[in-house]
């Protein structure tokens, strides 16, 4: 009876996997566009999902 209802709770409620998430990191993102250097900050979360910020211009000794 223990098994059936071990087996029941399995497929209503899967076990999770602790390596799907990503380590947080951050970075830099650079482009150029119209000969003006652009950058932004970028990060992924726990949940591998990215954000980035706004680009802002920079010197062209970055891109």
């Amino acid at each position: 009876m223990f098994q059936k209802l071990t087996r029941a709770v399995e497929v209503l409620l899967p076990k999770a996997n602790a390596d799907a998430g990503c380590t947080p990191e951050s970075w830099m993102e650079y482009k150029i566009m119209g000969g003006v250097c652009f950058g932004r900050t970028c990060s992924l979360n726990g949940a591998c999902v990215k954000h980035c910020g706004a680009w802002y211009s920079y010197s062209m000794n970055y891109c």
